[in-house]
């Protein structure tokens, strides 16, 4: 759940005593033909039996709008907004303004000034209690870290959020897009992108490629139009994975100095959902894809990797006899027993590589993870292979 926009707006032909409200197949004709022609938006419609309904992406780090035209011809519009923040909100309502104007029609409700109200929901949000809060999070990966606050632009403490409490307002800067103004749009898509999406290592293929090249775009567009508080170090090293040495990289180059980049979830482990309810953790920098009907899951970040394939065998209710049935087969390095989970980590080296082959027994289910890497990445390889659980089912 989200805060966002929720407003009505009516038609000025309608008011009054002898006035008549327009024919809402004629409002909803001319509203898609108005969005249609709304520049840096895309958009769905589509007609049901009494209304006409359109989905409108404004941005593409939010949620799609939904505007319907009712039988009694009024413009119903809403919106999560809290996703990128008050900056997107008055974004989005300086954007309609002009299809209400031509369409001849008003806000039944005024609007209560968006950053105030923002702060206000998030404020109730953190009131809730919860151990840690997402908020703002896309939900593709679970980074694990101890803060109080996970927000979509970096995690918070305790402190920050019982500053919040107390005055709502300080809560601004949990929101990518917290101001009104062009070139923060672009701001808002790289920042999100670079705390939740960017791996901060080497690009290992043309997806990843593709991801730094737009995040370095809309970070140069903000520049030009004129945003002046800019992520220099993490623009920087953007760059530097791209391969830049041009005259505007240096400039940048020049910004960032030496001062370090800390922004990045993906800096932190991350922990993975598996078949068989098996989770696994793993760095942030490393990505993942399945394979052979989503049976074997494989992940890399270019100089380690895991493989990972999972089976049950619902007869058997002994975690300790489903181990054993799988022989020893090379140099068994480590064993743990922790309550149901047992394991068996063996190893064995192939053409300079260092393998780990570990199992986990949790009767009557049985993971198999395979960790490949340097023999200096040993110690990483037993923890990751030692962090295979299956998540409870309550």
């Amino acid at each position: 759940m989200g805060f966002g926009i929720d407003r009505r707006a009516r038609s000025r032909k309608g008011k009054g005593l002898f006035r008549r409200a327009p024919d809402p197949e004629d409002v909803a004709k001319q509203l898609a033909f108005l969005l249609m022609r709304m520049k840096r938006t895309t958009s769905r419609q589509l007609k049901k039996v009494d209304r006409f309904i359109a989905e409108v992406t404004f941005h593409p780090r939010a949620p799609a709008a939904k505007l319907v035209v009712g039988p009694d011809a009024e413009l119903s519009v809403k919106a999560q907004t809290s996703t990128l923040g008050p900056g997107y909100h008055a974004d989005v309502l300086d954007r309609l303004q002009p299809v209400l104007d031509e369409l001849d029609f008003v806000w039944t409700e005024p609007e209560p000034e968006p950053a105030a109200a923002m702060c206000t929901w998030l404020a109730g949000r953190l009131a809730e209690g919860d151990d840690q809060l997402w908020v703002g999070l896309s939900g593709a990966y679970k980074f694990v870290s101890d803060a109080a606050v996970l927000t979509a632009v970096g995690p918070r403490d305790e402190a920050w959020r019982q500053a919040v409490l107390a005055e709502p307002a300080r809560g601004l800067d949990a929101f990518p897009w917290p101001v009104a103004g062009k070139g923060f749009g672009d701001l808002a898509s790289a920042l999100v992108a670079m705390w939740q999406e960017v791996p901060w290592r080497e690009p290992l293929d043309d997806a990843e490629i593709a991801l730094m090249e737009r995040v370095e775009r809309e970070l140069a567009a903000a520049q030009r139009a004129g945003v002046t508080e800019l992520p220099y170090e993490a623009w920087a090293e953007l760059l530097g994975y791209l391969g830049r040495d041009d005259d505007d990289a240096a400039k940048v180059y020049k910004r960032a100095g030496e001062r370090p980049n800390l922004i990045g979830y993906r800096r932190l482990d991350m922990d993975i959902a598996l078949t068989g309810d098996w989770i696994v953790r793993v760095p942030g920098s490393f990505a993942g894809r399945w394979e052979d009907d989503h049976t074997r899951y494989l992940a890399s970040d270019g100089d380690r990797a895991i493989e990972f394939t999972s089976l049950t065998a619902e007869a058997e209710t002994d975690s300790a006899k489903l181990l054993a049935v799988a022989p020893e087969q090379r140099t068994v390095i480590d064993r743990f027993v922790d309550g149901t989970r047992h394991g068996r980590a063996e190893t064995s080296d192939e053409d300079y590589v260092h393998i780990v082959h570990g199992l986990v027994a949790d009767a009557p289910h049985v993971a198999i993870l395979t960790l490949k890497g340097k023999r200096s990445d040993e110690a990483w390889a037993l923890r990751t292979w030692r962090s295979l659980h299956r998540e409870s089912r309550t």
